[in-house]
């Protein structure tokens, strides 16, 4: 039995996807995954958005929001990012298609609540 992160009861072993804003996870078919708070912003911002495509600019956007230097991160950060979401995300069946040039959106093989 899998327990949840947060408060130790048993987490459901449905394909439900469940979204924990506060815990900053994600949880389906009995499997936690746990992300960064960088991960779960730009993860946040492509759910809120799914199924429709999220460009890359708007993740970088979202991501460096609050940035005040002057030195502009480089976008490949975002290929990063999503490289490591998508392990993480995997074992849910959940994954992140990539739009070639362009950006990326989500697809959720399990139910997704309304």
């Amino acid at each position: 039995m899998t327990v949840c992160p947060c408060c130790s009861a048993a987490l459901p072993a449905d394909d439900v996807v469940r979204v924990d804003l506060d815990g900053g996870f994600i949880v389906a078919n009995a499997t936690v995954a746990r992300l960064t708070e960088s991960e779960f912003n730009l993860f946040l911002t492509l759910w809120g958005a799914k199924p429709r495509m999220v460009s890359k600019e708007q993740l970088m956007a979202k991501a460096y929001w609050l940035r005040t230097d002057e030195e502009e991160p480089n976008d490949k950060i975002i290929d990063v990012f999503v490289c490591k979401i998508r392990k993480k995300l995997a074992p849910l069946g959940v994954t992140i298609d990539t739009i070639w040039g362009r950006g990326y959106r989500i697809i959720a093989s399990g139910r997704v609540p309304e």
